[in-house]
């Protein structure tokens, strides 16, 4: 068995399992996001002339303390980055991979501000998490999850700001930004009125 099959293996157990400190979505999540994420980090990887291996464990781990712990809980960034590198070791990766996906792609796949992946697997992951975010339902169902106790317009405007950071901070690749513009353009069109 490969390493990422058995890492796929772990992590698809821990989605599949129902921990009391987390969120009732992450079992969703795991399925309709998480998964999501890896095929089109592996589409990209192969695409971009990326390590597909490295390109998948990152995407598959790149929210994994969602498996054990809310995320308003402080400490989840952190969690998913010890979590991480703790399953990429039970996995037999190296060391320098577990380096390459915790402390570049994971850590830095959401793009705040002046921080963004410096490797080809850091950048495919920011963009397929991009891609997952824009042309599924996730913006539907982060609504659902994570909006019930916000204001209309508050909603409203952390989904626009979202889809900017989306389409303009975590897309790596001209081709796919092309691509996604179509799913952009709606979903800012839906949350704009």
């Amino acid at each position: 068995m490969e390493h990422i099959d058995i890492l796929e293996a772990k992590v698809k157990v821990l989605y599949e399992g129902i921990d009391p400190g987390r969120d009732q979505w992450a079992t969703w999540y795991g399925d309709n996001h998480v998964f999501v994420v890896a095929d089109y980090a592996t589409e990209l990887a192969k695409k971009h002339g990326a390590n597909e291996e490295l390109a998948r464990a990152a995407a598959l781990l790149h929210d994994i303390a969602d498996v054990r712990m809310k995320r308003s809980t402080d400490g989840h960034e952190q969690e998913s980055l010890r979590m991480a590198r703790e399953l990429m070791r039970e996995s037999s990766f190296l060391e320098r991979e577990i380096k390459l996906v915790v402390d570049d792609a994971i850590r830095y796949h959401s793009c705040h501000g002046d921080e963004h992946p410096e490797s080809v697997e850091g950048k495919i992951l920011s963009t397929a998490d991009s891609l997952a975010h824009l042309k599924t339902d996730f913006y539907v169902f982060a609504i659902w999850a994570f909006g019930r106790d916000m204001k209309l317009e508050d909603i409203k405007q952390w989904a626009l700001n979202k889809i900017e950071r989306d389409l303009n901070n975590k897309i790596f690749f001209d081709d796919v930004r092309e691509d996604v513009m179509p799913d952009y353009r709606m979903i800012k069109e839906l949350f704009s009125r």
